[in-house]
């Protein structure tokens, strides 16, 4: 199995829930097999990695699950989504490598396949 990065880009803010569902329980299914795997936040999935650390959120139990996988969040997005200060509050390892945004290419670089949701 290649190394994996999953990408999450759903706002569970603004669509169905089940897509971040779906995404945070494969990457729980990735770490249990041992995988090698970076989770990563981007865009409006930015938003949802701050609903989902709220411990009466739908999801929090499944991120629980997911969170070991955590690379980081995007920086650029994370602030256009008005949620930079939260996280950074929670202590999210914010990404910002590819002019303020999380690089995919250094993703690439490092050998993984890239899942999105």
């Amino acid at each position: 199995m290649p190394p994996i990065a999953v990408v999450i880009y759903s706002n569970v803010t603004k669509e169905a829930q089940s897509r971040a569902y779906r995404a945070l329980g494969f990457v729980a299914e990735l770490l249990r097999a041992g995988d090698d795997l970076a989770l990563v936040f981007d865009g409006g999935g930015s938003a949802t990695l701050a609903a989902i650390l709220d411990p009466a959120h739908d999801l929090h139990r499944v991120w629980l699950k997911a969170a070991p996988a955590l690379r980081g969040v995007c920086t650029y997005c994370a602030r256009a989504c008005e949620v930079g200060k939260t996280l950074l509050a929670a202590g999210i390892p914010m990404l910002a490598d590819d002019r303020g945004h999380a690089s995919l290419r250094n993703l690439l670089a490092e050998g993984r396949q890239i899942i999105t949701f």
